[in-house]
C-alpha cells in the first residue's frame, strides 16, 4: 500500500535542497539588510574578547546569522498572526524597559503585572505609547521577565485578548513564541536600536518606529478616536 503522509514528506533530494536554500536566504539577507547589519561583526569580535562572566556575554556575541534568522522569524509570525490579532477583542501593548529615558525624572509605577508609564516627559517614547493606547482606549504596560505569565494573567482577564511586543530583534521573536504558546496572536514591531545595558556601557533610551505600531493598531480599529 502506498505511503500517504499528512502533511510533509522529505525526499532523498531535501537535505542539498535545504542547504541551498538556506545558502541563498542568508546570502541575499546579508545583502539586503548590509546597512541594518553594517555594525554587527565588528561588535561581536570586540565581545569575544571581553571577559566570559561579563554581563549578557553570550548574548552581546549573537552569530549574525541569528539576528537575520529572528528577523525573518517576526515577518513571518508577524503575517501569520494578523486574522486572529485583527478578531481579538482587546489589545495589550507591551513595552521595553529601555525605551524609556533613564534619569531621575522618570516616574514609572511599579506594578505585580507589569510597569505602567505615569507620562514624566513628552519627549520619552514610553509616554508616546501611552498616549496612543489611551486614544485606542487599550492598555500599556512594561514587560516582566516571566512574559508568559504576564500575557496569561492578561489574556485571562480579557477572554480575547491579543498583543502587540515592541523589543530588540533578538528579544522580539521570542516573545512572539512565547505569546503563541499561551494562546495569545501577537505582532510585534522591532527596536530601531537597543540602548540597554545589554549592549552599552552607559545605557540610554532606545527607539522604535511608533507609524509602524499606528498602522498595526488602525488596521484593526480605524482611526483612534
Amino acid at each position: 500500500m502506498k505511503e500517504r503522509p499528512p502533511t510533509y514528506r522529505l525526499g532523498s533530494d531535501f537535505q542539498p535542497k535545504l542547504e541551498r536554500f538556506v545558502g541563498r536566504f542568508i546570502a541575499e539577507g546579508f545583502e539586503v539588510f548590509s546597512e541594518e547589519f553594517s555594525r554587527i561583526d565588528v561588535f561581536v569580535e570586540k565581545a569575544k574578547k571581553e571577559p566570559e562572566d561579563r554581563d549578557s556575554h553570550d548574548l552581546r556575541i549573537t552569530d549574525k546569522r541569528k539576528y537575520l534568522l529572528e528577523l525573518m522569524a517576526i515577518g513571518v509570525y508577524d503575517e501569520m498572526n494578523r486574522p486572529a490579532f485583527n478578531r481579538a477583542a482587546d489589545t495589550l501593548l507591551i513595552i521595553p524597559d529601555c525605551l524609556s529615558i533613564h534619569d531621575t525624572e522618570c516616574e514609572k509605577a511599579e506594578t505585580k503585572r507589569g510597569d505602567v508609564c505615569r507620562g514624566c516627559r513628552s519627549d520619552c517614547q514610553a509616554n508616546q505609547i501611552r498616549q496612543l493606547a489611551a486614544r485606542y482606549r487599550i492598555k500599556s504596560v512594561f514587560s516582566k521577565r516571566k512574559l508568559s505569565e504576564q500575557i496569561e494573567y492578561y489574556a485571562g482577564r480579557s477572554g480575547s485578548l491579543s498583543v502587540v511586543g515592541i523589543a530588540c530583534v533578538l528579544m522580539l521573536a521570542g516573545g512572539m513564541r512565547t505569546a503563541a504558546e499561551v494562546g495569545v496572536p501577537a505582532r510585534g514591531v522591532p527596536l530601531n536600536f537597543c540602548g540597554c545595558g545589554h549592549w552599552n556601557d552607559e545605557p540610554f533610551a532606545s527607539e522604535f518606529d511608533m507609524s509602524r505600531l499606528e498602522s498595526i493598531l488602525e488596521e484593526k480599529y480605524g482611526p483612534p478616536g
